[in-house]
C-alpha cells in the first residue's frame, strides 16, 4: 500500500483538479469520511487498531517497554496521516496550477516522512514483537488472536484491506490465511475471499494456493 500510495503521489499532476481529487479521496485517514473505499490511509490505520486491540494487550505482560513504545508510534502516525489529508484538501482550494503544484511537493514530502517512519515501525514489530509472540503465545493463541482481528472489521472494511493483502502475500502466507478462513469462517465468507483472490493474485501462485488448501 505504501510503495503504490508512494507512486501514486509522485506520479500525480497537482495542476489537474479532477485527477487530484481522486488521489485526495484515498489520502482520507478515516472511513467515516473517506469517500473511497480504496482510501489507502484509512487502511493503515486499522493496522493500528487490530493491535491495540488484540495483540498489545496479550504482549503487555512480557513486553511493556516496546508495546507502549509501539502505540506511542501509532499515534504519531495518525497525526501525520491526519495532516496529509488536510494537505491535499487545501491543495484543491488554491486557485492556480502552480500553487497546487508546489502543494503537491510538500505533500509528497509529508508522505515520504511518514512512510519513512512507518516501515521502520513495521520492521520493529517483525523484529522485535513476532520473536516474543512466538516464545510466550501458543500457535492456537496466535491464530486466535488473528480471528479476532479479522472479526472486528465490517466486512466492506474487511474486503478492502484483503484486495491489498492478498496479492502482496507469498503462497506460504496465502495458504496460512486461506486455511483459516476455511476452517473458520462462513461459507459465503470463504465464497467472497476466494472470489476476490482469483481476481487480484497472480494465477500461477493463486493456483498452488487452491491446491494446497482445498478450495
Amino acid at each position: 500500500m505504501i510503495y503504490g500510495l508512494s507512486t501514486r503521489l509522485q506520479t500525480n499532476d497537482f495542476a489537474d483538479v479532477a485527477g487530484t481529487r481522486v488521489l485526495a479521496a484515498d489520502l482520507e485517514n478515516n472511513f467515516a469520511t473517506a469517500q473511497s473505499v480504496g482510501c489507502i490511509l484509512c487502511a493503515l490505520a486499522y493496522h493500528a487498531e487490530g493491535e491495540e486491540g488484540v495483540i498489545f494487550p496479550a504482549s503487555a505482560g512480557f513486553a511493556k517497554d516496546l508495546v507502549n513504545r509501539l502505540i506511542e508510534e501509532h499515534h504519531e502516525f495518525t497525526r501525520r496521516e491526519m495532516e496529509i489529508g488536510r494537505a491535499a484538501r487545501h491543495a484543491l482550494e488554491l486557485s492556480s496550477p502552480e500553487e497546487r503544484i508546489a502543494a503537491g511537493v510538500r505533500i509528497n514530502q509529508m508522505a515520504n516522512e511518514l512512510f519513512a517512519a512507518y516501515i521502520t515501525h513495521l520492521n520493529r514489530e517483525e523484529t522485535e514483537l513476532v520473536p516474543l509472540l512466538q516464545a510466550n503465545i501458543t500457535d492456537a493463541e496466535q491464530g486466535a488472536m488473528r480471528g479476532k482481528i479479522i472479526g472486528m472489521f465490517p466486512p466492506d472494511r474487511l474486503m478492502a484491506l484483503l484486495n491489498w493483502m492478498l496479492p502482496a502475500m507469498n503462497v506460504n502466507e496465502l495458504s496460512d490465511l486461506l486455511g483459516a478462513v476455511k476452517k473458520g469462517a462462513p461459507p459465503q465468507f470463504m465464497k467472497a475471499v476466494a472470489d476476490l483472490g482469483t481476481a487480484k493474485v497472480d494465477s500461477a501462485r493463486w493456483n498452488t494456493v487452491r491446491q494446497r488448501v482445498g478450495i
